[in-house]
């Protein structure tokens, strides 16, 4: 797979992780007024334990792509449940497809603090 694919099937990727925010955003302020800011934290959170790359608990393969099914098929859900049944549809198997293409393109490159490519 070229540099160019990769670059952009990791771009989706990033943009589904924000979509997954504003599905978890919207749904909550839909449902519960300003307690709604609740939903996304926890998702955040959920996904910064888990399933970012720098995560020093990063769930490893299969169980991760499991978590990762998951969490956008629940995104996708909450699109639905706040109304938005478009944007569900457009999302979720974007989101879902990404997840799974992402194991064939290659994971986001991660580098210790500080570190700079060797010459």
């Amino acid at each position: 797979m070229t540099a160019l694919a990769r670059t952009f099937v990791l771009l989706v990727r990033f943009l589904s992780e924000l979509g997954a925010l504003a599905a978890f955003t919207i749904w909550g302020f839909h449902e519960a007024g300003w307690f709604g800011v609740f939903p996304p934290l926890l998702a955040a959170a959920v996904w910064g334990r888990w399933m970012a790359p720098k995560s020093s608990r990063r769930l490893t393969d299969p169980t991760r792509l499991v978590a990762e099914l998951a969490f956008f098929s629940i995104a996708t859900s909450a699109f639905a449940g706040a109304d938005a049944p478009v944007a569900a549809a457009i999302f979720g198997p974007l989101a879902i497809g990404c997840a799974v293409l992402v194991r064939y393109t290659g994971e986001p490159e991660v580098r210790a603090p500080g570190a700079t490519p060797a010459a």
